[in-house]
């Protein structure tokens, strides 16, 4: 009875794991491989000026009044850091 019924569960648990693997998007193989490298390959500098692009890009898009607002804090924060951070966004270029 027990060797019955453990041959029974390991041809359940096996039928899951490859219902599973041919159904679950987490299993899709190297798709999430292949972004986890792209991410890797991306250095640090890089990430922080795209970052900030995109924050400069969405801070355009607000009222002037608040945009301004904005900007003099991002400007005095950036004031406030390390040399080399004021370097990454020392080419900031956002229209008065």
């Amino acid at each position: 009875m027990i060797s019955h019924t453990t041959i029974v569960y390991m041809r359940y648990i096996l039928l899951k794991w490859l219902r599973r693997n041919e159904k679950d998007e987490k299993t899709f193989g190297a798709l999430f491989f292949m972004f986890c490298n792209d991410i890797q390959d991306m250095e640090l500098t890089t990430a922080l000026q795209s970052l900030m692009g995109l924050f400069i890009e969405q801070l355009n898009s607000v009222g002037s009044r608040k945009s301004t607002l904005l900007k003099n804090q991002l400007q005095q924060w950036i004031d406030s850091q390390a040399s080399f951070i004021k370097a990454l966004f020392a080419q900031l270029g956002w229209e008065s």
